[in-house]
């Protein structure tokens, strides 16, 4: 029975694998990709995912598309995580309770979302728990050492919070060594292992790193990559969620922590390693990214713990009640997980496409538009710290650099930088004012959620307007240009600088970037185009 309901809940989450809406940061990993691709990726930390996914531009689907084949890779990733939680848990308990392990892992309410999702966190977890296996059980040889060292080397060039799960190595290496009576060669394997793992991760990352960024620049990135990755981070909410939406998950921890308070074990050795595996736990208050992703990478060794709880309850309840009630928890997550936005993403992408057939440079919140240039940062809270922190006008700067033709105001309801700088709202005051006024001088309404260059004038406006994106300008309405009249639909190119505006007609006129620009022909999605975490 057990057996069946990771069957159903793998099902389930496939599902989602097709449907559920691409999230930003799906879509930020995609871009870095295209970046990769057309050589202006400088980020080598944690952007090692750009090598094992360099085919994904190639396939010539739109972009939702894209993100739903790697999702599927990533589901594979899940598939290898959840069997290594079944190796580890034999350890400590039988086959049956070590299957409950990784029950409770599918049915977990952040891991049903998110578990396969386009992110980094699905393939570390894969090869972190490969490398904590082959620690648990296998015989230390030089291919078991290496093979962990691998696992350990790749998950690390992927992203550099696999240190969070130091502890769940150190008990298991740990009981090792007191199970081997202190052998010499287990603590030599021990201890190569990591050592192996360090050179080679410091090989991969200056080897992918050498065509993207100097080796100063990405030291340091490593340096503020760390000293952001700490804070008092605790999101009371996301874990009052997970509590009220995963119960019996809830049900089996408070089992393991009581087995584990008051169990037997059978070493000292053993309880060093269970206490490793909960570990993981603790990075809920200090790891400033704990978002609901998160839960797909931290909880797979809390899982493997998670097996010595099951014996306590298996002693009251039915196994397959058990397993009905963790199948149902999942079912729920599933069929509460809100509609699909996929719908709403590619007719925005498609939009701009036919807009701009050629890439073209754009400002936005994630990267909704791989196959176009982002001109800006990813504007995540930790972004838009940093870009307050430096205090540089950054899309100012970024419009000098090259041209940038379009804006999407696609951010979250609750998040909308952009939106806010367009239309006004509190966030604005997010923004250093010069980018502010630059972005509401520069663009103008276009379709939907997309802006464009240009600017539009009431009749008999006059102002003097500072181009900030050179290039092909469409006149609407009658205007004179620096003194010079122009009819409707003539085209003129203009530089960087100022120019003295004038409507002259009976309506309004204006500018827009391009040559006579068509909104697309079919009308732009409705907010939201998101689904929240």
């Amino acid at each position: 029975m057990v057996c069946t309901a990771i069957a159903l809940l793998l099902l389930l989450q496939f599902n989602l694998v097709l449907t559920r809406s691409i999230n930003w940061d799906e879509y930020h990993f995609l871009r870095q990709i295209y970046e990769f691709q057309r050589g202006t990726l400088t980020t080598p930390i944690n952007t090692f995912h750009v090598r094992l996914f360099f085919w994904l531009p190639d396939l010539n689907i739109p972009a939702v598309d894209q993100i739903v084949i790697a999702r599927i890779v990533m589901f594979a990733a899940l598939l290898w995580t959840c069997a290594m939680i079944f190796v580890v848990s034999r350890a400590f308990v039988g086959r049956e309770e070590a299957a409950f392990g990784v029950l409770a892992y599918l049915s977990f309410v952040y891991v049903m979302q998110h578990g396969s999702a386009f992110r980094v966190d699905p393939l570390a977890a894969s090869l972190c728990m490969t490398a904590l296996a082959i620690l648990t059980h296998a015989r230390l040889s030089w291919i078991a050492v290496m093979a962990g060292a691998i696992s350990l080397a790749l998950a690390f060039s992927v992203t550099i919070k696999i240190v969070l799960w130091a502890p769940a190595f150190a008990g298991i290496a740990w009981k090792r060594y007191r199970d081997a009576s202190l052998s010499r060669q287990t603590a030599l394997g021990i201890i190569a292992m990591p050592t192996l793992a360090a050179l080679l991760a410091l090989a991969l990352y200056f080897t992918h790193g050498a065509g993207l960024a100097g080796i100063d620049k990405a030291t340091g990135m490593v340096g503020n990559a760390g000293s952001r990755m700490f804070s008092w981070a605790l999101k009371p909410h996301y874990v009052l969620k997970a509590a009220l939406l995963s119960i019996t998950f809830v049900v089996l921890f408070g089992a393991a922590c009581w087995q584990t308070v008051k169990g037997t074990f059978e070493s000292a050795g053993e309880r060093w390693a269970i206490l490793g595996l909960i570990a993981p736990l603790s990075t809920l208050v200090f790891y400033t990214n704990s978002f609901p992703y998160y839960y797909a990478f931290m909880l797979p060794p809390v899982c493997a713990w998670l097996a010595v709880g099951v014996g306590l309850l298996t002693k009251r309840f039915n196994v397959t009640l058990i397993a009905i009630l963790f199948t149902m928890s999942g079912a729920l997550v599933w069929a509460n997980d809100g509609p699909s936005r996929q719908a709403e993403q590619r007719a925005i992408g498609d939009a701009m496409d036919e807009v701009f057939p050629e890439p073209v440079a754009y400002f936005d919140y994630s990267g909704m538009l791989p196959r176009h240039e982002k001109a800006n940062f990813f504007m995540t809270t930790w972004g838009m710290d940093s870009y307050q922190e430096h205090g540089e006008p950054e899309f100012v700067r970024a419009m000098r650099e090259r041209p940038v033709p379009a804006l999407l105001a696609v951010e979250l309801t609750d998040n909308p930088y952009l939106v806010a700088a367009m239309e006004g709202g509190p966030r604005e005051a997010a923004f250093i004012p010069e980018d502010l006024e630059a972005l509401r001088s520069t663009y103008r309404p276009f379709w939907g959620p997309i802006y464009l260059a240009g600017i539009e004038l009431s009749q008999g406006d006059s102002v003097l307007w500072d181009v900030m994106v050179p290039g092909t300008y469409t006149v609407e309405g009658q205007l004179s240009i620096d003194g010079t009249v122009f009819e409707p639909g003539s085209l003129i190119e203009l530089d960087r600088g100022p120019v003295r505006l004038l409507s002259l007609g009976q309506n309004k006129a204006g500018l827009l970037i391009g040559s006579n620009l068509q909104p697309p022909r079919f009308a732009p999605p409705k907010r939201p185009y998101w689904t929240d975490f």
